[in-house]
């Protein structure tokens, strides 16, 4: 066991090391050491530490353990109504410190400056290795070192019920053990804070095996839930900073219409409105919010906007969809479950089945508007107050609109209507226009988005087609299967504040782009038919509809969505479903119901 004199002792992969004595409180902090391509590329012996961020090395707790023996956990995945953050991950983390899940009394989630690892309200569980998890292992095997030198006995010989060490005829509670000291535990971390993914922890701790859980598998209440109820949680609408103003945009006419002329604000009626141009946004901003919706109606009537006509409409979108679409300059993908001759096996047989299916666009239109609160500091600090699902991506992405790094954009976050999928790449549309009209008045400003704005400007899933053939053999099995699934780019993450007011974004979807944001249709799903002897699954992908052809470059937004629809067989053989996977693919599984 290392003493304070000793040097950091290796255990399962991080470095452990006592530190200095406080004198009141105390608790067991667990921080992180950056490993890989840095956090800002920065040496991985000296990691920069990102300010208005928790240090990944030193200043930074995943886990704090109190001297009463409760435990603080905090996370970067905003909870958006699954339960994980508040429930899940408090029954993981209590059940690898093996302390009772009321134990974990307090849940810091989203906020940038108060959470180590980024990552989106997606994937919680981590194929059953969540960040949380590790940290968890990593702080009770640091726990087992200490209460071995604290008691005198072996470490194989302790044991841990209720957050109480115990062995050799001693105990002790996690709280004392830690009482009036800490420790700091460092672990290795890779990846990109402001990515899509975030950070992640390396290594393999000792984690409790499944036939020894107590916590996991047992229903325990979603704390956040009565208190929402109760209206005791600060929703991002209830929001409300000193002197912040009021604001609603102007959005151009179409996704492809350029700003002609801004109309002005009636002052007669409206004598502390003001009107914001940047490029093709337009902003309204008032001293209160039913005058901001007024002097923007207002402005709006005698705004110009060049026409478009850039894309198909509903009854013309498939049609524009198989012979317009570019489906030659984006990767052709193949099923991993490809096999035998499909085409071969098609040509001779006697049974056939061939159709093609059409996927309808569907809209990510939640209950309530995106909105967004931003103050833009005079030292250029920004400030941004809302519910999102991806916090430090937002980060990432506001910083660049502002030519700045990201150490100068806090994100908090705030419970509001759910939007699945669509801000896990980072935003939901409302904050950067936020962040531009603040920094253009100098105050807080609040940006809503009104229905009309949501409907037209917000991401979609995208509208798709495949074309099956089947070949069923003598007695009615499928004999081969091939299908070419047809589906416009899945992501687009660009803030559209900036990109109207033609500010640096991330690049739209394009056959380069990365696994987020790559044009190429990827085939994920799970084969499920195994016994069917030849498989030929293609996927076809192109950019987003009315893109190339907009001078906004803003095209049918695709946004990560998932979604199902029914196919139907002929006669009584079984039904498939399509199934359009966050991803950017189709592909077949069966129903449940049918054997």
């Amino acid at each position: 066991m290392a003493t304070m004199n000793e040097k950091p002792r290796n255990i399962v992969g991080p470095t452990l090391s006592r530190r200095q004595f406080v004198k009141a409180g105390g608790a067991l902090v667990v921080s992180f050491k950056l490993i890989g391509p840095g956090l800002l590329k920065a040496d991985t012996a000296k990691p920069a530490v990102m300010k208005n961020s928790l240090d990944p090395t030193l200043g930074s707790s995943w886990i704090e353990i109190h001297p009463d023996n409760t435990v603080l956990i905090r996370t970067g995945k905003s909870d958006f109504g699954q339960g994980s953050t508040f429930t899940a991950y408090r029954q993981i983390v209590a059940e690898e410190l093996s302390v009772p899940f009321e134990a974990i009394t307090t849940v810091i989630s989203g906020s940038t400056d108060q959470t180590p690892d980024g990552s989106g309200a997606f994937d919680f569980l981590g194929h059953g290795t969540p960040n949380i998890r590790k940290a968890a292992a990593y702080t009770h095997q640091a726990l087992l070192d200490l209460a071995s030198e604290k008691l005198g006995v072996a470490r194989d010989k302790l044991t841990v019920k209720a957050g109480i060490v115990s062995g050799g005829g001693k105990s002790i509670s996690y709280g004392d053990l830690v009482k009036n000291q800490q420790l700091k535990l460092t672990i290795p971390v890779k990846g990109d804070l402001t990515s899509i993914m975030g950070l992640s922890i390396e290594g393999n701790p000792p984690m409790k095996p499944v036939s020894e859980y107590t916590i996991i598998g047992k229903s325990f209440k979603n704390s956040v839930i009565s208190s929402k109820v109760a209206a005791k949680e600060t929703w991002a609408t209830d929001v409300r900073l000193p002197g912040m103003l009021h604001a609603r945009v102007v959005h151009p006419k179409t996704l492809g219409s350029t700003l002609v002329s801004a109309g002005q604000v009636d002052k007669a009626k409206f004598s502390n409105s003001q009107v914001i141009v940047k490029g093709n946004l337009v902003g309204v901003v008032a001293p209160t919010e039913w005058e901001a919706i007024q002097a923007a109606e207002q402005v709006a009537s005698a705004t110009r906007w060049t026409e478009w006509k850039g894309l198909p409409g509903n009854e013309k979108l498939h049609k524009h969809l198989r012979e317009e679409a570019d489906w030659t300059s984006a990767t052709v993908t193949n099923g991993e479950a490809n096999k035998g001759d499909v085409q071969t096996v098609l040509a001779s047989a006697r049974k056939k089945h061939s159709a093609t299916y059409h996927l309808s666009y569907m809209k990510h239109a939640p209950i309530g508007p995106t909105m967004a609160v931003a103050d833009v500091k005079p030292d250029a600090t920004v400030h941004i107050y809302t519910h999102n699902q991806n916090p430090q991506a937002l980060r990432g992405e506001i910083a660049m609109m502002l030519k700045t790094t990201p150490d100068r954009v806090i994100v908090h976050s705030y419970p509001g209507p759910g939007h699945y999928g669509r801000s896990n790449g980072g935003n939901a549309g409302a904050e950067d226009e936020a962040v531009l009209l603040s920094q253009a008045v100098g105050k807080p400003v609040r940006v809503q988005w009104m229905r009309a704005d949501d409907l037209q400007w917000s991401t979609q899933s995208s509208a798709a087609f495949s074309d099956i053939q089947i070949a069923l053999d003598e007695k009615g099995k499928i004999a081969a299967y091939l299908v070419d699934h047809y589906m416009p780019a899945m992501q687009d993450d660009r803030p559209i504040g900036a990109v109207l007011a033609g500010l640096p974004t991330m690049s739209p979807p394009n056959p380069k782009g990365d696994f987020v944001t790559n044009t190429a249709n990827g085939i994920e799903d799970p084969w499920v038919y195994a016994p069917v002897p030849n498989v030929a699954e293609r996927g076809h992908g192109t950019f987003q509809v009315g893109e190339k052809a907009s001078p906004t470059a803003v095209g049918a937004r695709p946004g990560n969505f998932s979604r199902t629809i029914r196919v139907s067989w002929p006669s009584a053989k079984p039904p498939l479903w399509l199934v359009r996977t966050r991803s950017n693919s189709v592909s077949t599984t069966p129903r449940k119901d049918v054997p």
